[in-house]
């Protein structure tokens, strides 16, 4: 059975939505989810609240899926409701992203953070330390690096000013360096 809804795409999937066909839900569901759920869990960092979220997301993109005018674009189109769902979350507990005015703290062992950081930890070691970041900074780093999202377009989605988000994402870095080396220090006295 998997086989087969492989090869139906999204369009078609959206016209059996269109006529009333329960299964075509079900599928872009099936389709879906784990992707939107993975963006919502790395944005607000617990697993109940995703789970909520997700939801919350399906209900919203299928209550408007009429309004779709790309039929092939669906994926990121209820990417970007659960990207905002879970912004709108995150505004509701108080995490605030506040204006940072200096912006001009590039630093020319930038460079050599990202290539140590690429070369010496894994992607899940990586993700644990993203995950410890006060909410507003993994926020952003999760935009950036997860969702591909440019510094401009999260400002504009944060409604931030463009600094600010290299700021934070800048603070970022070295907050990631700093906690996979203690780390890393930590399993060689161990």
């Amino acid at each position: 059975m998997k086989t087969a809804t492989v090869n139906i795409s999204d369009k078609e999937l959206l016209e059996l939505c269109g006529s009333g066909n329960n299964s075509g839900y079900s599928l872009l569901y099936q389709r879906y989810s784990k992707t939107v759920f993975n963006s919502v869990f790395r944005l607000v960092n617990d697993r109940e609240d995703a789970e909520d979220i997700l939801q919350e997301v399906f209900v919203k993109a299928f209550s408007e899926i009429k309004s779709l005018k790309n039929t092939d674009s669906f994926g990121g189109w209820v990417k970007r409701i659960a990207i905002n769902h879970s912004l709108t979350f995150l505004r509701k507990k108080k995490v605030y992203f506040l204006e940072i005015e200096d912006d001009k703290m590039y630093d020319v062992k930038d460079d050599e953070l990202e290539e140590k950081l690429a070369l010496e930890f894994r992607i899940e070691e990586l993700q644990n330390a993203i995950a410890e970041l006060p909410p507003q900074i993994r926020t952003i780093v999760n935009l950036f690096l997860f969702e591909e999202m440019t510094q401009d377009e999260i400002a504009k989605t944060l409604d931030i000013p463009a600094g600010t988000v290299r700021s934070y994402y800048h603070r970022a870095k070295k907050k990631i360096f700093e906690i996979l080396t203690q780390r890393s220090q930590n399993e060689r006295y161990a």
